[in-house]
């Protein structure tokens, strides 16, 4: 495992200074030192504001999927920050992952309840990707720019359709899921081990807690919530983009929101690579600039606004999330060690 793990951070490191010297080549010093200096602090404001209020959605969406334990808003708006930060920093986002080992290891919730609630919300998080790419292709037009297809309307819609089917039908999946894992033990004689017991009960116990949230009827509140998430991430991200490119001659008025959304969707894909550059670097990048030059941005302008957008969102997100993990190391912030937890009548 551990020669793995240098083998996949040594990939990563080449992957990145293999892509961002051939982004470098592309693009002169100055103009990158320009949209820096000379960055429009209005929609900048504008960014960091709209992306505190969407962590602060996400908080609450965590919050009403973990009723009817009770967490406090501020500790999840810490769990939600350093989710932000790994989830960028890791490949294929199991970074959000670290939701998981937060709530369980550090602020002690039932790892069942942890994981139910990150299945949900991950999954809508992909829910809303297809509506909003839909959009925006018959916003821009079809066969107005390479990205604006007919083929990528069909596979958005697609791909909406599954993810819904796996909303609807998440308990009969992950018991399938769950026979397929333990057969999988028997063939290979590991069903008798204890992390091979502990791992089978607490699958069954995030089944369970899967059931409950579905027992609930909140689906479709849950969706309008994470409709409005990703409004705000495609908001947020458009007015960094904004700021940049401002020195350069772009405005709301000549700046397409729909046509961002197309451009950000190519950055977004890369975060499933199982390879990618260190903390994304060189792979969101190349997959923002290929996405802004198939919607007709000229290539200069494309892998500057990528290496911009990426720089000032990793700086933003890592900073509330490196905080965060200071803040959550001090009591204080914590409900006493062996308090129980207090449970809505």
């Amino acid at each position: 495992m551990a020669a793995k793990k240098v083998v996949s951070v040594v990939l990563s490191i080449l992957v990145s200074i293999a892509l961002m010297g051939y982004l470098s080549t592309r693009i002169e010093f100055g103009d990158l030192t320009q949209i820096f200096t000379q960055i429009y602090f209005p929609a900048l404001l504008a960014f960091m504001a709209i992306s505190l209020i969407t962590s602060g959605l996400r908080a609450v969406r965590y919050k009403w999927l973990l009723w009817p334990t009770q967490i406090g808003f501020g500790t999840m708006l810490l769990v939600t920050f350093i989710r932000n930060l790994f989830v960028d920093l890791l490949p294929a986002r199991i970074g959000s992952l670290s939701y998981v080992y937060v709530l369980n290891k550090r602020l002690k919730y039932p790892f069942e309840e942890a994981a139910s609630t990150f299945v949900i919300a991950f999954v809508f998080d992909f829910l809303t990707l297809g509506p909003f790419l839909a959009l925006a292709i018959l916003v821009v037009g079809l066969g107005t720019t390479s990205v604006s297809s007919l083929s990528l309307l069909i596979l958005a819609l697609c791909f909406f359709m599954l993810t819904a089917i796996i909303i609807w039908k998440i308990i009969p999946l992950f018991r399938f899921l769950e026979k397929i894992y333990l057969a999988i033990l028997k063939t290979l004689g590991l069903d008798s081990k204890k992390w091979a017991v502990t791992t089978v009960e607490k699958t069954r116990l995030t089944i369970t807690e899967l059931d409950k949230i579905r027992k609930r009827k909140i689906l479709s509140p849950l969706f309008a919530l994470s409709l409005i998430i990703r409004l705000g991430k495609y908001g947020s991200l458009y007015f960094l983009l904004l700021s940049l490119l401002y020195s350069l001659g772009f405005s709301i008025g000549n700046l397409s929101f729909w046509k961002t959304i197309l451009g950000i969707t190519g950055g977004e894909l890369t975060g499933a690579l199982p390879i990618k550059g260190i903390a994304g670097f060189g792979t969101w990048e190349s997959g923002w600039a290929l996405a802004f030059q198939l919607m007709n941005f000229e290539a200069k302008v494309a892998i500057l606004s990528g290496l911009g957008v990426h720089l000032i969102t990793n700086l933003f997100e890592y900073s509330l999330g490196i905080l965060s993990i200071l803040l959550l190391a001090f009591p204080f912030v914590l409900r006493k060690k062996n308090a129980p937890l207090s449970i809505e009548k």
